[in-house]
């Protein structure tokens, strides 16, 4: 993208203009030469060109500045948009902090706007309705997460070679201070409170158990030293242990200090699950 200079116009606008300017400039210079090298002989034809490349000069200047008014409603258009996403996002970033710290149902749409450092009007400019708000951050947080699975693996330390038990305890240990632990749980609540919620945000929580079953299916043919698969029942079976031990040991070991609930007995029981 061409960037502005201070005065708003971009290179490839400026460049435009100028090169329109200097025709213009230089149709001029020909006009008055022509009339003095013509005038004495021809006096009409004089007169004739050089209306004729006085319109032409009217003409490139006017095109110049169409451009340039153009040129210039685009760029407040696209600062304009620019501004509506970022008050978007730094709603939808303040709503994971509110609904995080006090639940769908505990927050208010007072709560998410003063977070964000806006208005309620502001708020509502964006979002009909906290409901609104909240399947919105349900979409971005969901598919976010989704798509950084495709370019990282979401279980660390699993290989064909082996299960690294201290980095999955680790991942499960990190999972806890990740606010979209408790986000993804609000997430799960909503849809079953709300049925009217329930098949768009069923269908991206599928998506992500789908991603684990494949990641499965991929450990499952590489000890084989065959080609990945598409994932069978028993290795969506095994995601789903996966997913709801990986779960309950981020959220059991912040409710208790038992050994046995920790993401340390977490990361041993996945191990299992994979090793099986």
């Amino acid at each position: 993208m061409a960037r502005e200079h201070e005065d708003g116009h971009t290179p490839h606008e400026e460049s435009i203009g100028a090169a329109t300017r200097a025709l213009a400039d230089a149709t001029a210079a020909l006009t008055r030469l022509i009339g003095k090298q013509v005038s004495n002989a021809v006096p009409e034809v004089s007169e004739t060109i050089a209306v004729s490349l006085r319109e032409a000069s009217r003409g490139l200047a006017e095109a110049s500045e169409k451009v340039e008014r153009s040129a210039g409603g685009r760029r407040g258009q696209d600062r304009r948009q620019e501004k509506v996403d970022r008050t978007r996002s730094e709603l939808l970033a303040a709503a994971a902090r509110v609904f995080a710290a006090h639940g769908y149902e505990g927050a208010s749409v007072g709560d998410i706007a003063a977070e964000a450092g806006f208005t309620k009007g502001a708020l509502y400019a964006h979002f009909g309705s906290k409901s609104e708000v909240f399947l919105a951050l349900a979409r971005e947080s969901l598919l976010v997460r989704h798509e950084a699975t495709c370019d990282e693996p979401e279980l660390p330390g699993v290989t064909a070679e082996g299960i690294d038990e201290a980095a999955i305890a680790a991942w499960l240990r990190d999972a806890q201070q990740n606010p979209s632990l408790l986000l993804m749980l609000e997430f799960v609540s909503y849809g079953i409170r709300h049925p009217e919620a329930r098949a768009e945000l069923g269908a991206v929580q599928e998506q992500g158990l789908e991603h684990f079953a494949e990641q499965v299916a991929a450990l499952r043919a590489a000890r084989r030293g065959a080609a990945t698969e598409e994932p069978t029942t028993e290795d969506r079976d095994i995601a789903l242990a996966i997913v709801s031990v990986a779960n309950m040991a981020a959220m059991l070991s912040l409710l208790t200090d038992s050994p046995h609930t920790s993401p340390e007995a977490g990361a041993r029981v996945i191990a299992r699950l994979l090793e099986g």
